[in-house]
Protein backbone atom coordinates (compact mmCIF):
# COMPACT_ATOMS: atom_id res chain seq x y z
CA UNK A 1 0.00 0.00 0.00
CA UNK A 2 2.73 2.28 1.02
CA UNK A 3 6.39 2.73 -0.70
CA UNK A 4 8.50 1.88 1.91
CA UNK A 5 12.50 1.91 1.94
CA UNK A 6 15.33 0.78 4.59
CA UNK A 7 18.23 2.91 4.86
CA UNK A 8 20.09 1.62 7.65
CA UNK A 9 19.77 -0.84 10.61
CA UNK A 10 20.70 -3.70 12.83
CA UNK A 11 18.60 -6.79 14.42
CA UNK A 12 18.79 -8.64 17.51
CA UNK A 13 17.47 -7.87 20.80
CA UNK A 14 17.75 -4.15 20.74
CA UNK A 15 16.57 -3.58 16.81
CA UNK A 16 16.98 -0.23 14.99
CA UNK A 17 16.16 0.05 11.33
CA UNK A 18 16.03 3.74 9.47
CA UNK A 19 14.11 4.22 6.35
CA UNK A 20 11.87 6.29 3.75
CA UNK A 21 7.80 5.79 3.23
CA UNK A 22 5.36 7.44 1.05
CA UNK A 23 1.97 7.50 2.03
CA UNK A 24 0.50 9.00 -0.89
CA UNK A 25 3.02 10.54 -3.57
CA UNK A 26 2.79 14.19 -1.30
CA UNK A 27 4.18 13.44 1.98
CA UNK A 28 7.13 11.32 2.48
CA UNK A 29 8.52 11.03 5.45
CA UNK A 30 11.82 9.17 7.86
CA UNK A 31 10.92 6.79 9.75
CA UNK A 32 12.93 5.16 12.92
CA UNK A 33 12.01 1.45 14.29
CA UNK A 34 13.41 1.00 17.80
CA UNK A 35 12.73 -2.48 19.85
CA UNK A 36 14.30 -2.40 23.46
CA UNK A 37 13.35 -5.22 25.73
CA UNK A 38 10.51 -6.94 23.79
CA UNK A 39 8.89 -3.06 23.00
CA UNK A 40 8.81 -1.78 19.38
CA UNK A 41 8.30 2.17 18.64
CA UNK A 42 8.11 3.57 14.81
CA UNK A 43 8.16 7.61 14.53
CA UNK A 44 7.98 9.41 11.42
CA UNK A 45 10.01 12.23 11.10
CA UNK A 46 9.59 15.00 9.34
CA UNK A 47 12.99 17.63 9.98
CA UNK A 48 13.12 18.35 13.81
CA UNK A 49 9.31 16.92 14.61
CA UNK A 50 9.59 13.47 15.53
CA UNK A 51 6.08 11.39 15.62
CA UNK A 52 5.35 8.27 17.43
CA UNK A 53 3.13 6.14 15.56
CA UNK A 54 1.15 5.07 18.40
CA UNK A 55 0.46 8.69 20.28
CA UNK A 56 -3.04 9.76 19.04
CA UNK A 57 -2.10 13.17 20.18
CA UNK A 58 1.33 13.36 18.63
CA UNK A 59 0.07 11.83 15.13
CA UNK A 60 -2.48 15.13 14.80
CA UNK A 61 0.89 17.28 14.06
CA UNK A 62 1.27 15.40 10.50
CA UNK A 63 -3.03 14.90 10.11
CA UNK A 64 -3.21 11.21 10.57
CA UNK A 65 -5.21 10.41 12.70
CA UNK A 66 -5.29 7.26 14.89
CA UNK A 67 -6.32 4.41 12.74
CA UNK A 68 -4.21 5.47 9.57
CA UNK A 69 -1.13 5.38 12.19
CA UNK A 70 -2.18 1.90 13.12
CA UNK A 71 -1.65 1.17 9.73
CA UNK A 72 1.32 2.60 8.99
CA UNK A 73 3.07 1.33 12.06
CA UNK A 74 1.85 -2.16 11.15
CA UNK A 75 2.93 -1.80 7.33
CA UNK A 76 6.43 -0.46 8.51
CA UNK A 77 7.06 -3.05 11.00
CA UNK A 78 5.91 -6.15 8.75
CA UNK A 79 8.38 -4.57 5.84
CA UNK A 80 11.31 -4.31 8.20
CA UNK A 81 10.83 -8.32 9.58
CA UNK A 82 10.06 -9.22 6.09
CA UNK A 83 13.50 -7.73 5.14
CA UNK A 84 15.37 -9.64 7.77
CA UNK A 85 15.84 -7.15 10.57
CA UNK A 86 13.83 -9.44 13.11
CA UNK A 87 13.70 -9.07 16.82
CA UNK A 88 16.12 -11.57 18.16
CA UNK A 89 13.74 -14.91 20.07
CA UNK A 90 10.83 -13.91 18.17
CA UNK A 91 9.20 -15.76 14.99
CA UNK A 92 7.16 -13.64 12.76
CA UNK A 93 4.55 -15.42 10.30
Amino acid sequence: MYKIEIEDGYDGFERHVTGNIDLDGNNVYEWELETYDGFTSINLIDGDVSVNLEDEDELHLFNIDEEVGEEIYDEILTYVNDNGYDFIGEEFE
